[in-house]
């Protein structure tokens, strides 16, 4: 591959991780999705040409943008990381006021009567 074809390449690799931290920090996760093909195939194509994608071991000229890569890369994975936890917290709120719910009524003394205890035992009001 030319020396234009890999900074092409690494250019759009670098622009396709912009945007992709431009949509986690905008909360629009899900459109994420629609880069993965790009980094990909920008991927392949630069360890086709470096045969890695180590900074420390591609050519000099491009070490500097690599590393940037990987950076960008590194600052992307924890904004994941992130809303994957945000995600899994709000799950556990949501069940942990599920099992806390109580359903059931209340006696004339304001004690508790839970519906599950006391099937059949409620008289209905004229």
């Amino acid at each position: 591959m030319s020396q234009a074809g890999v900074q092409e390449e690494i250019d759009g690799l670098r622009e396709a991780l912009i945007l992709e931290q431009q949509y986690l920090l905008a909360g629009r996760a899900r459109e994420t999705v629609s880069l993965m093909d790009a980094k990909l195939s920008a991927m392949d194509a630069l360890q086709a040409a470096f045969g890695t994608l180590e900074p420390g071991e591609v050519p000099s000229a491009y070490r500097r943008d690599m590393a940037e890569i990987v950076g960008l890369a590194k600052e992307n994975a924890i904004h994941f990381d992130a809303i994957q936890n945000g995600i899994r917290r709000a799950i556990q709120r949501l069940e942990s006021q599920h099992a806390n719910a109580y359903v059931g009524s209340y006696t004339q003394t304001g004690g508790k009567v839970a519906f599950t205890e006391v099937t059949g035992r409620f008289l209905k009001k004229a």
